[in-house]
């Protein structure tokens, strides 16, 4: 990608949808069977890891949350409540000084007249309305992962579910920071679509752009 375009998809190209956009109605998504986990979703952080790690900073205080990371289908058809889920670390955005803040909100930054990816790193994650403990804006750290069972996962809970939207550029970020792929969301958006409507065992809901091919 040409220097020009690969400014102009920094800034035009937002990376995140609004925060009203990010997480299914709780009402919703609590529903028993209505909402399945998926990649994206956010979960309070369980105590320890799959080794008994506790899952706590270097003052030794609590990972404040955590966003699944993989398996993502295989978590709803096919993950027993021993199997080992990955997780990232999610922060507060209020840890951070104010101008990391808006870098991580926005995506993107100028440095000596140079558009690039800000914190490639980082997701930002809305805050979860009306939540007693994560109503406020958030991050995710993708270098600080773990692996823990299902089950705790399941025992610790879902805090929100993350739309299929949202789960878009949560995809699009995560490809930048594995890869270095500048992915527009429209294409990012094009390959769910033709993933979810040719996949017959997708697990309900599917999204409204995604129905399933006849042909599937």
């Amino acid at each position: 990608m040409a220097e020009g375009s690969q400014r102009d998809a920094i800034i035009t190209d937002a990376w995140y949808p609004r925060p009203s956009d990010y997480w299914v109605p709780a009402d919703e998504a609590e529903q028993p069977g209505a909402w399945p986990y998926r990649f994206g979703d956010l979960f309070n952080a369980p105590p320890v890891d799959e080794h008994g790690v506790p899952l706590t900073d270097k003052q030794g205080e609590p990972w404040h949350a955590v966003m699944v990371a993989s398996p993502s289908c295989e978590m709803v058809s096919k993950a027993r409540d021993n199997d080992s889920i990955e997780v990232v670390r999610v922060l507060r955005l209020d840890t951070q000084d104010p101008k990391a803040q808006a870098a991580i909100v926005a995506g993107w930054q100028e440095k000596g007249e140079r558009v690039t990816v800000a914190f490639a790193h980082t997701v930002f994650l809305a805050p979860v309305p009306r939540h007693g403990t994560h109503a406020e804006p958030m991050f995710t750290h993708l270098k600080s992962t773990r692996r823990v069972p299902l089950a705790s996962l399941r025992e610790a809970g879902r805090v929100a579910a993350l739309t299929h939207e949202a789960r878009v550029c949560v995809i699009r970020r995560d490809l930048y920071y594995r890869y270095r792929w500048l992915v527009p969301m429209s294409d990012v958006a094009e390959a769910e679509r033709v993933r979810i409507s040719n996949d017959p065992f997708f697990t309900p809901p599917r999204p409204d752009w995604a129905p399933l091919d006849p042909d599937a």
